[in-house]
Formats: structure tokens, C-alpha cells, sequence
């Protein structure tokens, strides 16, 4: 599979609006004899927008049943070859604080409502084009939130070592967030409810904000977080948070954060602080990662093992003065008998 290899500022737009950043994917090494890349772009960004890192990235609007939007978006072909690409929307859903698009064009309400005027596209090496993504909100459309994905996607064919033909599948897409509904758009809210500081399996301290979207639009959130007040006055940071948790709303996750492997346990006042869009929130408080001592020989044996160990030590205890009681009994009658 393609990965995420860079981003790529493009050329100021004309009109209110703005352009946005652009992703490039690159091939798996080895899958083909050179590396092969290209990406795909939101274009068009309106003026509101301009600012919002999360508006220059994706598809986010509020939207009135009824209306139709058009978004222009930048295909890039930056392989040394001519290249064949298909464009497509595609279901979406947000689970486990991550945005999850489909795959193999995923039917659900809001593609329905989607049309891309070239769903296919042929570029020369290092070629660009323009293609037009419109949506359609049809009257009768379900109020709320709706996710969804466009996919710029290329197959390419190739042979593994063992000579086995491979059809290689790479995507890279544009984010839908859209929100129907009437009167105003529904506010973007996010609680910090807890900090909890623990530790990683390998004993790295880690810091973790649990999250609620307490508000009408879903969230991608990413931040950093600060100790301060530490043993000797000490503090450390800033800590950026490990990955970006994206979260509908109603939805809640934790947003974590990785502390150096020598941080001594504290207490700590930890302050985070976390961003999606124009939306902030801070929240403080006092923690302790626990002690990392290495467990103590067999503290990890589960308690049945334990408790059979036990009862066998006790049945061989028994059995053994048993013995010893007979002997001396069948002694005593020996002595007994001689008498």
C-alpha cells in the first residue's frame, strides 16, 4: 500500500477562495522499479475557511436541504509516466476516534447525493488537472451529520519474486464532513473530562486526555501538553499528542501523549491543551505516572496456579506426616510384640 509522504503548498486561487494543502502518496518500495507518487488536493476553499486548518484540508460545510455546492479539486501525477486514475466518493464513519473511509465505492446517503464530473482521469508525467465534485442535498435528506471520502485511486500492475501477478491498489482522498439541517449550523464544542497519567507496557509514561464532542459537529483533535511543578520545581514539554482522534458527535476518546522515558513520576501539574479548527480547549490538573519497579517474581502467576500450588504443598505435607504417624504406630507394636 501507498503511504502519506509529504504536503504541498499550491497556488493562491482566484475568486473568495482560497487553495488548500495537497497529500501525495508514494509506492511500497520494492513493488515497482522506481518510486511512483501522486496526490490529490481540495482546490476550492471558501473565504470563511481561509484560516482553518481542518477547512483547508477536507470538505466541511452546513448545509440547508435543497442545496447543491460545487468543490474543484487538484489531481497530481508527479510519476515519470503517463498515469490512469479513477475518482470517486465513497462512504465514511467515525469509530474509535479515527475517520475510516470505505473502500470499492461504499453506497450511503450522502454519496448518493455526489457527482464527480470526471470519474476518470489520464495525466502525463507530472501533470495536473482540475476535476469538479458537485453535491446535491436533496429536500427530503436526513438532518445531521454526514461522513464521507473522495477517492483519487490508481491500480497499478506488477510481479512479486516469486513471479506472481499483483494488482497494487493505492488511495489517497479528500475527507466529507457535511452537516444538514435548518436555521444555523450546529456549534462545535469538546470537554476535556480527565487527565490520567499510566504507563506504556515498555514503562513509558503516558499522559491521557479522555475527550467528549459534547457539541453538533464532528472533531479532529490534536494538541500538546505541559508539565510543570515537578520534583525540584521542575517542568517538561511541550508533548504532541501521538496521533489525531477524530470524534462524531456524542462520541468520547482518549487523546494521548508520550513523555520521555526518564521523567521521574512526579506529581506533576499537567496542563493539555487541544485544538480542531477554530475550537479549543485547556484543562489542568495534578498527576503521578505510577513507579515503573520491575514485577516481582511471579506476581504475574494467575491466582488458580497459586492457589493449586498451595493445596498441593498442603496434600504432600499431610500425606508425609502421615506416613511418619504409621511408622511410629507400626514401632511401637513391634516393641510391644518383643515385649
Amino acid at each position: 500500500m501507498r503511504r502519506l509522504l509529504s504536503m504541498l503548498v499550491l497556488l493562491t486561487a482566484a475568486g473568495t477562495l482560497v487553495p488548500a494543502a495537497s497529500a501525495s502518496a508514494g509506492t511500497t518500495p520494492g513493488a515497482r522499479p522506481s518510486q511512483q507518487r501522486f496526490g490529490a488536493s481540495l482546490y476550492d476553499i471558501p473565504v470563511i475557511d481561509a484560516h482553518n486548518p481542518r477547512g483547508l484540508r477536507y470538505i466541511i460545510d452546513f448545509l440547508p436541504s435543497g442545496t447543491v455546492i460545487h468543490r474543484r479539486i487538484l489531481v497530481l501525477n508527479e510519476e515519470s509516466r503517463t498515469a490512469h486514475f479513477t475518482v470517486y466518493p465513497d462512504a465514511a464513519q467515525i469509530a474509535h476516534g479515527q475517520f475510516t473511509g470505505d473502500s470499492g465505492e461504499t453506497r450511503s446517503e450522502l454519496t448518493s447525493w455526489i457527482k464527480v464530473r470526471h470519474p476518470s482521469v489520464t495525466l502525463p508525467p507530472h501533470g495536473r488537472a482540475l476535476d469538479m465534485v458537485t453535491i446535491a442535498v436533496p429536500k427530503v435528506a436526513t438532518r445531521g451529520e454526514h461522513y464521507g471520502v473522495i477517492w483519487v485511486q490508481q491500480v497499478a500492475h506488477a510481479r512479486s519474486a516469486s513471479g506472481f501477478a499483483i494488482n497494487e491498489v493505492a488511495r489517497v482522498g479528500i475527507r466529507i464532513y457535511l452537516a444538514v439541517g435548518h436555521g444555523g449550523a450546529p456549534p462545535t464544542r469538546f470537554v476535556i473530562t480527565s487527565l490520567t497519567a499510566q504507563r506504556s507496557a515498555s514503562g513509558r509514561p503516558l499522559l491521557l486526555a479522555r475527550v467528549r464532542d459534547n457539541g453538533g459537529r464532528a472533531v479532529d483533535l490534536g494538541g500538546h501538553a505541559h508539565l510543570s511543578q515537578g520534583p525540584g520545581g521542575t517542568a517538561a514539554g511541550p508533548f504532541q499528542e501521538q496521533r489525531i482522534v477524530t470524534l462524531a458527535p456524542g462520541q468520547s476518546g482518549n487523546v494521548i501523549f508520550a513523555m520521555g522515558a526518564g521523567l521521574p513520576a512526579g506529581p506533576w501539574r499537567a496542563a493539555v491543551t487541544l485544538v480542531s479548527g477554530f475550537t479549543s480547549g485547556t484543562a489542568r490538573g495534578s498527576v503521578q505516572f505510577p513507579d515503573n519497579q520491575p514485577a516481582a517474581a511471579g506476581a504475574h502467576v494467575p491466582l488458580m496456579i497459586l492457589v493449586g500450588g498451595l493445596l498441593t504443598l498442603v496434600i504432600f505435607a499431610l500425606a508425609f506426616v502421615l506416613i511418619i504417624r504409621t511408622r511410629s504406630a507400626r514401632h511401637r507394636h513391634a516393641r510391644r510384640g518383643h515385649a
